[in-house]
């Protein structure tokens, strides 16, 4: 039983690290490929378009009519919630005091807020713990990061999203965020996925959404690549750096301190503050990109933010282990 399961401890590793090597492979490939691509503005732009009006669509079909809400969830997914208001306000005050760019400003409220909780979390938890831990992790996931990403996120690009022919008064109007949010098709592919009789249609249709939702991931990692640039903006060091300090610190910590007051230990706890140190979450990043809200400073944060994570994770899991 004990070479069993130190057997497959050792495969999931593998799963995990081949998962890594995936990663760094396609954001190096997009970033290798900018210098041969004569219009990358335009190859962004059409992918983008995919990702945002196929691949993330057929995603929210595909997970969302198979939540099964449990009282089990409620905390990984509450801390989840409770770091969004948190991150939030801590952002909203530092780019008053310093006085950031609007964009910038919400182009942070996406990415500080949010984590990359599933396509990185989940091997990265493999890798460090067990299945146990992981089936929190996911109800963080689909709770938290997930909806979150949903509700929050699409009503941040709604109201940041920069309109020249508009007044900042007219921009941010009840109206105008209403109009965005149901207009935006993950938005609408969530309220088919909550509200519509579509289970037979699903059953039909889940190899169609699985071939336009497999290529989200590697295709994102390749557009962050392609805009990806490593010198830094002297404007955009002090707004990065706040920002991965309070994505991969700050929020580890915050989950941390909660925890230890409501005296939660555990799985629960291994999951939840291991999931808070991911780095930025890349679907609200692309968001940000196709909405035109400070693209190079999302791409560039993006970029340190996972490349950082391969050497703050497993610092994380020794401290939790």
């Amino acid at each position: 039983m004990l070479n069993q399961r130190r057997h497959a401890n050792l495969h999931t590793t593998d799963i995990a690290v081949q998962i890594i090597f995936i990663i760094v492979g396609f954001f190096l490939l997009g970033f290798i490929a900018r210098k041969f691509i004569s219009e990358p503005t335009i190859l962004v732009k059409w992918l983008n378009n995919f990702i945002i009006y196929l691949a993330m669509p057929s995603l929210i079909l595909l997970k969302v009519p198979s939540l099964d809400i449990s009282a089990e969830m409620v905390v990984p997914a509450g801390v989840a919630w409770a770091w969004v208001l948190v991150g939030s306000l801590a952002v909203l005050a530092l780019s008053r005091w310093q006085g950031w760019p609007r964009n910038t400003e919400g182009a942070m409220l996406l990415l500080v807020t949010m984590c990359n909780s599933s396509f990185l979390g989940f091997p990265m938890v493999l890798a460090f713990f067990d299945d146990a831990v992981l089936a929190y992790a996911i109800f963080f996931d689909q709770l938290g990061g997930f909806l979150i990403l949903s509700t929050f996120g699409l009503i941040t690009i709604a109201v940041y999203t920069p309109t020249s022919t508009m007044s900042n008064d007219e921009l941010v109007s009840l109206r105008m965020i209403i109009r965005r949010v149901v207009t935006f098709p993950p938005f609408i592919a969530l309220l088919i996925a909550l509200f519509a009789p579509i289970d037979s249609i699903l059953q039909i249709a889940n190899p169609f959404l699985s071939l336009l939702s497999e290529p989200l991931m590697p295709m994102a990692l390749f557009v962050l690549g392609v805009q990806f640039q490593p010198k830094l903006l002297p404007e955009h060091r002090v707004p990065l750096s706040v920002a991965i300090g309070l994505k991969m610190i700050v929020a580890p910590l915050f989950g941390v301190a909660v925890l230890m007051t409501m005296g939660i230990s555990g799985d629960v706890r291994t999951a939840t503050v291991f999931e808070l140190a991911m780095p930025s979450m890349m679907t609200p990043g692309l968001m940000a990109i196709h909405a035109g809200i400070a693209p190079r400073f999302v791409a560039t944060l993006l970029g340190y933010s996972t490349v950082f994570a391969f050497i703050s994770l497993p610092i994380v899991a020794w401290c939790l282990a």
